[in-house]
């Protein structure tokens, strides 16, 4: 099996850093570019209830939110020496948006935990559950 990009869902929590590990050991091993995709929701969740009760939201809120992220996911990655990026989105939740970033990445492998498993029908590619 020729693996040459792996997209990984990262959700800042202790099973999505377990993911993230094995998709990273498995990028270095087939020299695959690492795809690390972040929906930000709570950030989208909060647009959408401020909007329903009509509150202001702070017109910088998302840059801030992707540059916390990107920060964040800097230092997990400082360690590793592939060829990767980030997909930081805060356009909805993971069960909605991860679909078009599958179709414009068109990875090899999809590396989900086991709370997505559920996504896996929406992957044209090998999927690996982390439990």
């Amino acid at each position: 099996m020729e693996i040459k990009k792996i997209f990984v869902n990262f959700q800042f929590d202790s099973k999505s850093l377990k993911a993230l590990e094995l998709a990273k050991d498995l990028s270095q091993k087939y020299s695959a570019e690492l795809v690390v995709f972040h929906e930000i929701v709570d950030v989208y969740m909060l647009k959408r209830v401020s909007n329903s009760f009509g509150m202001p939201v702070p017109l910088d809120l998302d840059q801030k939110s992707k540059e916390s992220a990107k920060a964040k996911l800097n230092d997990i990655m400082a360690n590793f020496h592939g060829n990767y990026k980030y997909i930081i989105d805060i356009s909805g939740r993971v069960k909605d948006t991860i679909s078009k970033f599958l179709k414009d990445e068109s990875p090899d492998m999809l590396v989900l935990t086991e709370e997505y498993d559920y996504l896996s029908k929406k992957a044209d590619c090998n999927v690996l559950i982390v439990k």
